[in-house]
């Protein structure tokens, strides 16, 4: 990614006490500003067996811009702050990262918004084609099917480690190819200035997604051997579920634990993972929701990609299932399938497209669908 720096001097000024008048002491830092950002322009084809009322075809775009200022202490340390700006649906632009850094021989410390290490860090199915193989954006041209899917099939990491909120973070130094880390949250959905005390939350159904006390722990090893790259990861991620604001209902705690694993050589990478998350968030059988049907959550994937010159060709698998409605026998279960490519027109600018074919296999027969997706993609990054 190449980016524009801009260089420029900020003043803190360091207020002491004095016997009669104030005295002021003032110290000078210099800031380098690095700015950067990527957006993508998309044309969707879909064909559903649930498609009544639907379009085949639509557009979609995002444009994200990233501002980081950043400054070195005389003794080494290095610290600053990141915020990342997106275009929304209404129009306008919000901030879907924003938080202070330190970093030293001791590791990097962050916090503010941000997500979990497991969706920022962990392996999964290699990606870099189309637009991004099983964790790319068919999803959201399904329609109202997107609104049935398990809860896996948008969580490929630890459950809510996409959750984007305010934490803060600890990462290990690099050491012989391991970095590990662990962060904390209070609570989901909070962020920025928000203040969120509550020990409740509105469930959806028989399910709640609001957790408190979230934390993770992990890390990952990068290490070649001759010719051979591989890659691995393991995080786990646990939190109190908040009682339902509702009801007498109450939840599951969150438990959940994300493997990875990629081998590279060449231009050619493989590479896999598997996240359990067991009965996280489903309504207790002692309360008033008790549900008939307690099948885990899970979510694997397998892929694989060939890069020769500036072309990438890939092909992936994902397979994530959850107990779906809990109030009938079953379970719920999305598959899909891709195939895509890359074509790196010049450096930060690259077209691509994939093929998808999707099932999803539901306890609630109304929401059983399937179907097919064609997406191209236009990506600039800067």
């Amino acid at each position: 990614m190449s980016r524009l720096v801009l260089s420029l001097g900020v003043a803190a000024v360091a207020l002491t006490a004095g016997a009669a008048t104030p005295a002021f002491a003032q110290s000078k830092s210099k800031f380098d500003i690095t700015i950067g950002g990527d957006a993508f322009f998309e044309a969707g084809i879909t064909g559903q067996d649930r498609d009544s009322g639907l379009r085949a075809t639509e557009f979609r775009n995002r444009l994200r811009l990233v501002v980081t200022p950043v400054a070195k202490a005389d003794n080494g340390l290095e610290y600053g702050g990141r915020i990342r700006l997106v275009t929304d649906p209404s129009r306008s632009m919000v901030s879907d990262r924003a938080f202070m850094f330190v970093n030293g021989g001791f590791g990097t410390v962050s916090a503010g918004q941000q997500n979990g290490l497991s969706d920022e860090y962990a392996i999964i199915a290699p990606s870099d084609w189309g637009t991004g193989g099983v964790d790319g954006d068919m999803q959201a041209f399904l329609g109202g099917t997107g609104s049935n899917l398990p809860g896996t099939a948008g969580n490929l990491r630890t459950l809510v480690s996409g959750n984007v909120a305010t934490r803060i973070t600890y990462l290990t130094p690099k050491f012989s190819g391991f970095q590990f880390g662990v962060t904390y949250q209070p609570t989901t959905d909070s962020q920025n200035t928000d203040i969120n005390r509550r020990k409740t939350a509105a469930p959806s159904g028989n399910l709640t997604g609001a957790y408190s006390d979230v934390y993770e722990v992990g890390g990952n090893y990068a290490g070649t051997f001759g010719d051979v790259s591989l890659g691995a990861s393991l995080y786990y991620l646990g939190g109190t579920a908040k009682n339902s604001s509702t009801s007498t209902a109450t939840f599951e705690n969150l438990s959940s634990t994300m493997a990875g694993l990629s081998v590279g050589y060449g231009g050619f990478k493989v590479g896999g993972s598997y996240a359990w998350s067991g009965k996280s968030g489903y309504a207790k059988r002692t309360t008033t929701l008790a549900a008939t049907s307690r099948e885990a959550q899970n979510v694997w994937t397998l892929g694989g990609q060939y890069t020769v010159g500036a072309i990438t060709v890939g092909a992936t698998y994902l397979n994530a299932q959850d107990a779906g409605s809990l109030t009938v026998a079953g379970k719920n279960q999305f598959q899909q399938y891709v195939v895509g490519a890359k074509y790196v027109i010049a450096p930060g600018l690259s077209v691509g497209g994939e093929y998808n074919y999707f099932k999803l296999n539901s306890d609630v027969a109304a929401n059983k669908d399937k179907g097919n997706v064609v997406l191209f993609t236009t990506n600039l990054a800067f």
